[in-house]
């Protein structure tokens, strides 16, 4: 067993959230290096696994997702005759096609099961890399299926804590706007690897995590369809506009904004990359 001793009084530390050592005697905080693990393959491994516990239970402790907040209520009827109460905090209307942002869920009602399957094979369209095991994250899962007893189909997606629509944080600034362009140029890619146009993102669509700074991609799945330009991209610095206070500063943001999407997702991923070094000084997570 590895015990930790505090540099500053000689306390024994202990271990806190994220692999942090404190001691409980003077506040003193630490970390494990990869030197402190040799000779301690056994430790490693359940520490390794005890971070990932963490790391999961964070992900669903909707505790911690206090903007979210009770707007309205909607219920229908489903085929068993019970009823089905959403609550939400945004409901949109995608062209007959409505969704709703619950606590714990995105839920979709499309008018018919015609377009309830072509919103499923737009989502199934999706081809993730074998070395990527995050990208999944930044989609939508289905959770379940639910029959209304007026014949439409529910769609019932994840919607894990602290996920909202850009808009709602809008207007941003440059330098909170720069990583969700940073996540949406990389969804594109990978919209470019599985072949397909979203043809559906805006303020609406794209949803971000202020705490992590992840980004997902919702809105309007049906108008998914074979990749033949560079829609999603030119989408993206529309958005970017839309939801930015000042789109001039700095200079780089505004010619990127302003500029014609390179002609894939990967070849403009690198150019909004040298964006981030020449106008924001690198990649740096700062705080909303």
């Amino acid at each position: 067993m590895i015990r930790l001793k505090c540099s500053s009084c000689g306390g024994e530390q202990e271990m806190k959230d994220s692999g942090m050592f404190e001691c409980p005697y003077c506040g003193s905080k630490s970390f494990m290096s990869d030197a402190d693990f040799r000779g301690n393959e056994e430790f490693r491994k359940k520490f390794l696994e005890y971070l990932k516990a963490e790391a999961r239970n964070r992900d669903f402790d909707y505790n911690s997702d206090s903007l979210w907040k009770c707007n309205g209520e909607d219920s229908f009827v489903m085929v068993n005759g019970k009823d089905l109460n959403i609550k939400y905090m945004f409901k949109y209307d995608y062209n007959s096609c409505l969704c709703y942002l619950s606590k714990e869920n995105v839920v979709y009602i499309p008018d018919d099961k015609s377009e309830k399957e072509k919103f499923l094979s737009g989502i199934n369209s999706l081809v993730f890399p074998e070395a990527d095991s995050k990208l999944h994250r930044c989609f939508p899962k289905l959770k379940m299926e639910i029959s209304l007893k007026d014949g439409r189909e529910v769609l019932v997606f994840l919607r894990r804590p602290n996920f909202f629509p850009v808009e709602y944080f809008a207007p941003l600034e440059s330098k909170h706007l720069a990583w969700v362009i940073s996540r949406m140029e990389n969804i594109c890619c990978e919209l470019k690897y599985s072949g397909i146009e979203h043809g559906c993102i805006d303020q609406t669509s794209i949803w971000i995590n202020p705490v992590t700074h992840e980004g997902a991609l919702f809105g309007d799945w049906r108008k998914v369809k074979p990749l033949v330009g560079n829609r999603d991209l030119a989408d993206v610095r529309k958005t970017a506009i839309r939801i930015v206070k000042n789109s001039r500063e700095p200079i780089e943001l505004y010619e990127f904004l302003n500029s014609k999407p390179a002609k894939d997702a990967f070849d403009d991923f690198q150019a909004w990359d040298d964006v981030i070094e020449k106008g924001f000084g690198g990649h740096k997570f700062v705080k909303m």
